[in-house]
């Protein structure tokens, strides 16, 4: 488990975290992913290891365990990063399909096409003309039936 010891901090009165231990539990293909989704989500916002590890109070080496899956992201880290990142905690799970069998990585394509709704559901929400918003998703649904023909 992620531990961090806590000082009170004289200036401010509220507690800080002084020193970062390394989680000993092992990590799995859920980790290891989660990870490189932070690493590409840090990268698309042209933010350099060490500025986002200053920004945590944590030492580079830290985060860089985190991006390659070294390092389980516990609760409380995801929440910083997010808001950090300025995304939600969902963010880094974009990808994955929960399932009865759980959570599932989903294939390249389903993937991609994950990120890609996603990408459109944020940007179609920031649009307030109703007028083109229906314009838009009569396109969309157009084209979607014509490829559907097209595949037949």
């Amino acid at each position: 488990m992620e531990r961090a010891e806590r000082s009170k901090s004289r200036r401010s009165g509220r507690y800080v975290r002084t020193n970062w231990s390394m989680s000993v539990m092992a990590t799995n293909f859920i980790d290891r992913y989660v990870g490189a989704r932070l690493r590409t989500l840090r990268q698309s916002r042209g933010m350099p290891l060490e500025r986002l590890a200053a920004a945590m109070n944590v030492p580079a080496e830290r985060l860089s365990d985190l991006e390659e899956g070294r390092e389980r992201i516990a609760a409380e880290t995801m929440r910083l990063l997010s808001r950090i990142l300025k995304v939600e905690p969902a963010a880094f799970f974009e990808g994955f399909s929960v399932t009865a069998q759980g959570l599932v990585r989903l294939t390249d394509n389903d993937a991609q096409a994950a990120d890609e709704e996603a990408q459109l559901t944020r940007d179609f929400a920031l649009i307030r003309d109703e007028d083109a918003r229906q314009l838009i998703l009569a396109l969309v649904s157009s084209y979607a039936a014509f490829a559907e023909i097209a595949k037949s």
